[in-house]
């Protein structure tokens, strides 16, 4: 998984799409006029709405879904190690986040690196501390 922006983002859709990245322990690519090549891998696009990011658009295979959110909280830059993270919470906003993200779900995990479905909002976690927080 590959990590950018649409090509004219504004500075935010780019701290966005580089704390994903991060994250997500996953590369970011600086956009520019570059295509995008559907290589093994696909991209997560961090899309523009509004002067701002609203969405993250998942290009696979020649097809394409979008979760569409505001941002509600962003951290600063911190660096993450590698570790794999896992989607928590129960219904089916959260198993469709662990779907578009191809993570686990777990019903209830408290530590490590979290993506924590609940209540309209996406909040990513990294041993306790809070990463992003999405409302979708």
């Amino acid at each position: 998984m590959r990590f950018t922006t649409s090509r004219r983002p504004s500075p935010r859709a780019r701290r966005v799409g580089r704390v994903l990245a991060s994250f997500f322990g996953a590369r970011y690519m600086t956009r520019g006029k570059a295509g995008l090549d559907d290589g093994d891998e696909g991209w997560m696009v961090v899309v523009e709405g509004e002067g701002g990011p609203a969405g993250i658009a998942r290009r696979s295979g020649g097809e394409e879904r979008t979760l569409s959110f505001s941002l509600a909280l962003e951290g600063g830059p911190k660096r993450l190690r590698k570790k794999r993270a896992a989607v928590v919470g129960s219904g089916k906003a959260a198993a469709e986040v662990a779907e578009f993200f191809g993570l686990d779900l777990s019903a209830s995990r408290a530590e490590g690196r979290l993506v924590r479905v609940e209540d309209g909002k996406i909040e990513f976690v990294d041993d306790g501390d809070l990463i992003l927080r999405l409302e979708i």
